[in-house]
């Protein structure tokens, strides 16, 4: 019997001659790479050029603007994940505004006059808007110049009115969003308000219904994307990213991603929210008065996750910056304890470094339950389900390079189990995989006793863990 098959070569010619062909099913050796794709999904406006519900690859920040309209938060969270990562394939997908939504709107109440000349630093979702005063302008005046000065900036996420020295701010968007805007004066050092005047920020009306994310699932179909950055942060939708993840997990589809979000409050806001969720595929980023919106934050997240999952899947993302993000002033930040807590109640949280730059701290899932209720930690951290994701898509990789429309018999198994050996050893290699040793000995390979065109596999890899803590103890002698 032969040991080999001919893919294209016959037996039965009877005409003389030789006759070969070529076959690639030896020629991949070690691990293959698995290429991130990147979706962002947030609210487009009309002004966009591309059609709601339409994924759309993007390679310039000019086409976030163009495709989902300028001052949309798409727009936003374009740019935002192409300045963080400009290499990761991406696309973008745009919804409308739920007609059955509200605007959020900002109050900026003026008093005055100023006394001095100077410049009002206002930050607006962490873009700068000055707005320049001489000695002896009104409330009326200041105002009047600060809506000039943000409606000649239409990337921002708002547009204004003024009226007797208030400034009205109205999101560009309905729905829940519009409420985590930053809107704040002096965020920089040396910024001051020129005497006699003063600023008070308060929220107005209260955006309310966002557009549903299950018309965007069922827009990309079963078409795989590693890593998704949301615009929006609100239960329902979330609830909705996590069903939608798990089935995408599923051996049916097998098309593996993680959901990045953003949340804006204080520390009982997002430790009250995350202890709501229990989503494995699904991560949420908290910050309190961080100027940088959360759907910024969401894609810059996700981009700099994306990028560094692609090289390494199970390499600790500890530390890495976040380009362009803006961080809370110091005395807003969460503080060691806040973030130890924030980490056991499903919210992912960030350091400051002393250049003030965003840097990851530790990214989870929001799972924090089994079934029955009890903590469980076994999906806790990113780079977990990243390598397990790596795992399954280099197996499946190796096995039908190797095993093209093969038949199931005993040499057959033989050199799936010794293919597989090989592929743990490449993952041992790789730092991917610990005790590859004891890996192999739990392998089990047999038919399937219903299916006789199945043959059934058990793995139990060593999941590689990230060195997140070093604990020391110095006993010290006089």
């Amino acid at each position: 019997m032969s040991t080999f098959a001919f893919d294209s070569i016959s037996s039965s010619r009877r005409v003389p001659g030789s006759q070969m062909e070529f076959s690639n099913v030896r020629a991949l050796t070690g691990l293959p790479a698995a290429v991130q794709k990147v979706l962002l999904v947030g609210q487009k406006l009309a002004t966009g050029t591309v059609a709601a519900l339409t994924p759309k690859r993007i390679t310039q920040v000019a086409e976030g603007a163009a495709f989902f309209g300028r001052g949309s938060v798409l727009a936003a969270m374009v740019a935002r994940a192409i300045a963080v990562n400009s290499s990761t394939e991406l696309w973008a997908i745009g919804l409308d505004d739920n007609g059955a939504g509200t605007a959020a709107t900002w109050t900026v109440t003026l008093t005055g006059p100023a006394t001095s000349a100077g410049t009002l630093a206002y930050l607006i979702a962490g873009q700068k808007v000055p707005v320049a005063v001489a000695s002896g302008d009104t409330a009326t005046i200041a105002a009047t110049a600060l809506a000039a000065a943000v409606n000649a900036l239409p990337d921002l996420p708002v547009t204004a009115t003024s009226a007797a020295g208030v400034v009205t701010l109205t999101f560009r968007h309905k729905g829940t969003a519009g409420n985590d805007l930053d809107i704040r004066l002096n965020y920089y050092e040396g910024e001051v308000t020129p005497a006699g005047l003063t600023s008070v920020v308060a929220a107005g009306v209260a955006g309310a219904t966002n557009p549903d994310l299950t018309a965007a699932f069922a827009a990309i179909g079963d078409v795989q994307y590693q890593t998704i950055a949301l615009g929006f942060n609100d239960a329902a939708n979330l609830t909705v990213a996590d069903t939608e993840m798990l089935s995408r997990w599923g051996p049916g589809r097998q098309i593996d991603g993680r959901v990045f979000a953003g949340l804006s409050g204080s520390f009982s806001t997002c430790s009250t929210f995350g202890a709501t969720r229990n989503g494995i595929f699904t991560t949420i980023v908290g910050a309190y008065k961080m100027p940088s919106p959360p759907w910024e934050v969401a894609a810059g997240f996700a981009g700099v996750a994306a990028f560094n999952l692609q090289i390494d899947p199970a390499r600790p993302l500890t530390d890495l910056v976040v380009s362009g993000l803006l961080p809370p002033k110091p005395g807003e930040r969460f503080i060691d304890s806040e973030r130890n807590i924030l980490l056991s109640n499903a919210i992912s949280t960030f350091r400051v470094t002393a250049g003030g730059e965003v840097a990851i701290e530790r990214l989870i899932s929001t799972y924090r339950v089994n079934s029955l209720g009890f903590p469980d930690v076994s999906w806790l951290d990113v780079t977990t389900t990243a390598t397990l994701s790596y795992y399954r898509f280099s197996y499946r990789a190796r096995m039908a390079a190797k095993f093209p429309r093969a038949k199931l018999t005993n040499d057959t198994i033989r050199s799936i189990r010794a293919e597989t050996i090989a592929l743990a050893r490449d993952w041992g290699d790789a730092g991917l995989m610990e005790d590859v040793d004891g890996f192999i000995a739990g392998l089990v390979l047999e038919r399937d006793s219903t299916n006789v065109n199945q043959l059934n596999t058990l793995m139990i890899p060593n999941v590689v863990n990230g060195l997140l803590q070093l604990a020391a103890r110095i006993e010290f002698i006089l």
